[in-house]
């Protein structure tokens, strides 16, 4: 009996041990650690649950991956390579002047007098300045304290829209006169729009505007508008659809060549027209010329499929490293950097300004929904297909082995890709 009293107290102190946490309370958040857990009390009422794993992560690191992280926004006083002071701007928080190292932060080409937005673990040191840990930080997108001062087009010269030029935006930028914004469905073109915006709408915010005097400068891909009025909109990028997929060739000799391709639910936009096929003088840089003489960088399609992609492996960013990451990605599937800047500056602006990126890259699910066949046939093909979507947290994924044929000989190379649900 003495012994079993021995085992069940021994098996109770282990329990103890692994089960009942120790509390802290730092900053207002309430941490409680066990061999076994990690359980945290955040401000907001919400509460998070870690494995044993996650014992050696920091509050900081773990309030960032939950995206808990205090924001202001600031303007620069004084930057040098290891150190920012800076003033916030507004009230919150409630001191004059706060200083942070900015050593491990990237450069976002922060300057004395940029205004930028910093994101730091809510816990500020009582000196004098006073002194946070920035864990993430970007030049501001809300301005709207301060009228934009730059000179975005010349009237004189732009081009005159009497129709319609956009429809659903997505606000990027605000200022205390304008704001600036984005098309939903990538356009090679930023638009400011003229006017004072209400306190109702923030950047990020998706809307679809009425406007007038409309001007569109093509060297700079700059829009310019005087917006009437702003409404909510509710378009969503359409995950059956491939976005901007573009087919380059390169042969080795001036070559007449035909193209044709079958995406499962039909072509929705082409550009030379796809009148039951391409057919196209290449060159070896890759300039395309048609039958009429005009001549093209690429052949554009957008169209429908029914592919069911497989997240499960692939890549969580943030967005912030989008850009990045997507360099480095598309380089290992074998694109040029100028291919890879086309597709790039594309899919950016969607997706640099959320919190994480999922993203996974699609091969046998995409090309068997778009059959493509090109005469003659190419000795290598290099077919890339990004999907993603965005994400307020990181999401733990298996990683994606990516490679690439050796380019040899007459090339095809074709790339695009779609915003799942969530993105």
């Amino acid at each position: 009996m003495k012994k079993v009293w021995i085992v069940v107290l021994v098996l109770v102190a282990v329990l103890a041990v692994l089960l009942v946490p120790v509390k802290e309370t730092l900053g207002g958040v309430s941490e409680y650690r066990a061999l076994s857990y990690r359980l945290v009390c955040w401000e907001d009422g919400t509460r998070s649950l870690y494995g044993p794993w996650d014992r050696g992560t920091s509050l900081a690191e773990l309030r960032q991956e939950a995206g808990k992280l205090e924001r202001f926004t600031a303007t620069v006083l004084e930057l040098t390579d290891t150190v920012a002071l800076v003033e916030p701007v507004g009230d919150t928080p409630q001191c004059d002047k706060i200083s942070f190292s900015v050593a491990r932060l990237p450069d976002i080409g922060a300057k004395v007098g940029s205004e930028v937005e910093l994101a730091y673990d809510g816990l500020m040191r009582e000196t004098y300045p006073a002194s946070i840990d920035v864990l993430e930080w970007r030049l501001a997108k809300d301005m709207r304290h301060r009228p934009y001062e730059g000179i975005w087009l010349d009237r004189a010269t732009a081009k005159v829209y009497d129709t319609q030029i956009f429809t659903d935006i997505v606000i990027t930028e605000i200022y205390a006169d304008c704001f600036f914004a984005r098309c939903v469905i990538p356009m090679p073109y930023t638009i400011k729009l003229n006017g004072v915006l209400s306190e109702d709408w923030c950047v990020g915010d998706q809307v679809i505007t009425t406007y007038e005097e409309a001007y569109y400068d093509e060297d700079t891909g700059r829009v310019e508008v005087d917006f009437l009025s702003v409404a909510p909109s509710d378009f969503e990028l359409d995950s059956d659809v491939c976005y901007k997929p573009v087919i380059c060739l390169y042969p080795e000799e001036r070559t007449e060549v035909e193209v044709t391709l079958a995406p499962t639910g039909g072509l929705t936009c082409t550009y030379p027209k796809y009148d039951g096929g391409w057919h196209v003088t290449a060159d070896p840089d890759g300039t395309l010329t048609d039958e009429a003489g005009q001549t093209y960088n690429y052949l554009y399609w957008e169209g429908l499929t029914y592919a069911r992609y497989d997240m499960s492996r692939g890549f969580c960013v943030r967005g912030e490293d989008t850009a990045a990451f997507l360099e480095d990605a598309l380089a290992r599937l074998g694109l040029t950097r100028k291919e890879a800047n086309e597709f790039i500056v594309y899919w950016l602006p969607l997706m640099e300004p959320n919190a994480y990126n999922v993203i996974s890259f699609q091969q046998e699910a995409y090309t068997a929904q778009a059959p493509l066949e090109i005469s003659p046939t190419p000795d290598t093909l290099i077919r890339v297909f990004m999907t993603w979507q965005g994400s307020e947290a990181f999401v733990a994924v298996a990683p994606q082995d990516l490679t690439a044929p050796e380019r040899q000989g007459f090339t095809a190379v074709e790339w695009g890709g779609t915003a799942l649900a969530g993105g």
